[in-house]
């Protein structure tokens, strides 16, 4: 019964993207919807990256990043 009811949710989520004439196929939903999944999920892993620098002061202040960089880029400043 729950996957009965979980597969018809996902039937109307499909159908809701299909009449909105975005999409041509529920195949072409399915398949932006994993990418957009992929996408969110590596997000999420660059996110948790950067906690981890922040955590073990792998980081540095934004004014002195933003200095190095104009500097190895040879990037004026502006007055």
């Amino acid at each position: 019964m729950l996957l009965e009811s979980k597969s018809n949710r996902i039937d109307e989520l499909i159908g809701e993207r299909l009449a909105s004439g975005r999409y041509q196929s529920r195949e072409d939903v399915l398949i932006e919807a994993l990418q957009s999944l992929a996408d969110r999920e590596q997000t999420v892993a660059d996110l948790e990256r950067g906690l981890a620098d922040e955590a073990a002061g792998r980081v540095r202040d934004a004014s002195t990043a933003f200095a190095q960089l104009r500097s190895k880029y040879q990037i004026p400043v502006k007055p």
